[in-house]
């Protein structure tokens, strides 16, 4: 089972009401914090627990696959998949080269780029990612989105959104500083 550190720095604080007194900080960003850790790792626990039983493969591998899924010809360089995985950046290589093995993505040289290498998603690859991903985003929702109400939903959406719409737009910029310092 893969573990999933997400900078756990204050999560062990305890909660303090928060009080009249300006001169102590409020800790209602803690327990906000403490919610996204919390939830975060209940999830993804039963969510890789289902995955490997079902798919027989981690959610680093899910990973992986919808980012490419989700890239331009199905395809990134590795710096552009590192610069996107959620859950690994060290030992991309060797996570690439056990999905490859199992027929699920390939290697392809850049045009122009001796030392350039893109990972592309295979048709297998794509056949496996949309049954996984079809059966996760179903646990997700039944193992997350089923503890909070519509309201509370779209008040976290709100209010998270932010960090998932930042992190598309600093990946962007990311890749295209890849690709400008390799064409150099």
């Amino acid at each position: 089972m893969t573990v999933v550190v997400i900078a756990p720095i204050c999560w062990y604080l305890p909660h303090v009401e928060p009080t009249d007194d300006p001169t102590r900080p409020a800790t209602l960003w803690n327990d906000a914090w403490r919610g996204v850790l919390f939830a975060s790792a209940r999830v993804l626990r039963i969510a890789e627990a289902d995955l490997i039983a079902r798919e027989g493969f981690p959610l680093t591998w899910l990973d992986v696959l919808a980012q490419l899924y989700d890239a331009p010809e199905d395809g990134l360089r590795m710096q552009e998949l590192e610069a996107r995985a959620l859950f690994t950046r060290s030992g991309l290589t060797r996570l690439v080269d056990r999905i490859e093995a199992a027929g699920l993505v390939r290697r392809e040289r850049v045009s122009g780029d001796r030392r350039g290498v893109r990972v592309v998603l295979t048709a297998e690859g794509r056949r496996r990612h949309d049954t996984a991903f079809g059966d996760h985003i179903r646990l997700i929702e039944r193992e997350f989105g089923r503890r909070l109400t519509p309201d509370q939903q779209m008040a976290v959406a709100d209010a998270l959104g932010r960090f998932w719409h930042d992190g598309q737009a600093d990946r962007e910029v990311e890749g295209k500083a890849d690709r400008s310092a390799e064409a150099g």
